[in-house]
């Protein structure tokens, strides 16, 4: 480590790898749409009524509130494409004075980030459990093989991601586009297998006993209702709308500046159509009353609603495979990007050098993703040994909108004292945007904290955040006073845009 420079290196060693294809598919395996379509039953079950209660309108409502952060999130892209995304956002914008909370944190969202990677992991390991149970193959998993197979899927894409950061992105990539394309599957067959077909082969799903307009009577109230509808927003929060940091954070490994601009837009819209035409095609094909009841009751979901609407022992295999492939995508859009957050702290000397490591031979920055999957495996066995439901984690993501909402603040300073050379049209826009964006934060996350027994409000998810904030601001501070020995003030790092 040179002493004399601001930086680790003069560059981060890091290569453009990633095409328009690329930076879209990393945000749509950030937004989650498959798992969000699968576990949403969950979130239904444990709301106090579901009467009213009606998700393609909550997914529409929660799109627009995330308008702002789109723009907010597409403007800095284009300014300030570096390695790390929002984190050099924000350090930079808010400068040395308020670098040791932004270093908190962004390591508990680090943190959170990992704690929704093991979540996923759990959920899909369920995923493969109700696929093989729809297709005959009757077979339940011990908490002890949960964990297994749920760090037998990330170890997979972190392993891929060490050989190379090309093979990592194009297996995200394929991942994701596998995912979409089995997703529109599932919705051709809901949509144009006749309704009366559906029900029926639908109906094998229910237990014994239980019947299909059994199941629909238990349903109550109107079709939509306002207030019901908006407590979902937290879910579209966990999973979906607020999601966009995933290419922002490989901005400087992103090909052409086509691709950094259109992004972000794209994939946002893309992941709406996806999600709402999901909700809408379970509400056309079966009903909307039994689709409520069904889901909240644990009967049916899209993915396995769409396996048994199909007929067809081949096309319900690929819809099968595909309900799975989804959480394998977040799972490796999650290897790419969480280990640049990593890479930025330590190219900002942080975190010890080692994070930012760039092996020459497999161009991949391997410790940083040695220690994500470590961590992330203890999170997957804590979550499921101490609460054996990959809800425990929800909490966790508190944290996150906490850091959106700094994010929020810190391009609200930019717009309006002219940090960022912006033209006056779009600084009135971002400050506006900006501004929109944390009052959004702030109402989602006290929704979460007003109703911690539907969001996941317990030890363990508080617990980590806290904890990883705390951590978070020491190692600020450590690095600091390590730095000024070696006769460097780290603060002046803050006032520099880091190199590409």
């Amino acid at each position: 480590m040179s002493d004399k420079g601001l930086f680790v290196r003069g560059s981060t060693g890091l290569v453009r790898e990633a095409g328009f294809v690329d930076a879209v598919s990393v945000n749509v395996a950030n937004m989650s749409v498959g798992a969000a379509l699968g576990t949403v039953g969950f979130t239904l079950a444990s709301l106090p009524s579901v009467s009213g209660v009606n998700l393609v309108a909550a997914s529409i409502i929660a799109f627009t509130l995330s308008i702002p952060q789109i723009i907010t999130y597409t403007t800095l892209t284009k300014h300030i494409p570096r390695t790390g995304g929002d984190y050099v956002w924000v350090s930079r914008l808010l400068g040395p004075r308020f670098t040791w909370l932004v270093v908190g944190l962004v390591v508990g969202f680090i943190i959170e980030s990992l704690a929704y990677y093991a979540l996923i992991a759990i959920a899909g390991v369920g995923q493969l459990g109700t696929m093989l149970s729809t297709l005959g193959i009757n077979i339940s998993f011990t908490p002890l093989e949960v964990i297994g197979i749920g760090i037998l899927y990330f170890a997979i894409v972190v392993f891929v991601n060490i050989m190379g950061t090309k093979y990592g992105i194009r297996l995200m990539t394929v991942l994701t586009i596998a995912s979409i394309v089995t997703l529109f599957l599932a919705l051709a067959v809901l949509y144009v297998v006749p309704k009366s077909v559906v029900i029926s082969r639908v109906s094998s799903l229910l237990p014994s006993g239980v019947t299909y307009s059994k199941v629909a009577s238990q349903y109550t109230g109107p079709y939509f209702a306002l207030g019901p509808t908006i407590m979902m927003l937290p879910f579209f929060a966990i999973y979906i709308y607020p999601w966009l940091q995933a290419a922002p954070a490989i901005a400087s490994e992103i090909k052409s500046r086509r691709a950094i601009n259109w992004n972000l837009p794209t994939s946002a819209v893309l992941s709406m159509i996806m999600v709402t035409l999901g909700f809408a095609a379970m509400y056309y094909s079966m009903g909307f009353r039994f689709s409520t009841m069904a889901m909240a009751n644990g009967y049916v979901n899209f993915w396995s609603a769409a396996m048994v609407a199909s007929g067809n022992v081949v096309l319900a295999w690929i819809i099968g495979i595909g309900s799975v492939l989804w959480y394998l995508a977040v799972l490796a859009y999650g290897a790419i990007v969480i280990v640049r957050y990593l890479f930025a702290l330590s190219f900002d000397r942080i975190l010890p050098e080692f994070f930012s490591y760039v092996s020459p031979r497999l161009r991949s920055p391997v410790y940083a993703h040695l220690f994500d999957l470590v961590i992330t495996a203890a999170l997957i066995a804590s979550a499921e040994a101490l609460y054996s439901t990959f809800s425990s984690l929800y909490g966790a993501v508190v944290e996150a909108l906490i850091y959106f909402a700094l994010v929020g603040v810190a391009a609200a300073v930019a717009a309006i004292l002219n940090k960022v050379k912006l033209s006056r049209g779009v600084r009135v826009t971002l400050a506006v945007a900006s501004i929109l964006m944390v009052g959004v934060m702030g109402y989602i996350s006290y929704q979460f904290l007003e109703y911690p027994s539907i969001w996941g409000g317990n030890p363990l998810a508080y617990g980590v955040e806290i904890g990883a904030v705390l951590v978070g601001i020491a190692i600020y501070f450590i690095a600091r006073h390590i730095n000024l020995r070696r006769g460097l003030d780290i603060s002046l790092v803050f006032m520099e845009i880091p190199p590409e």
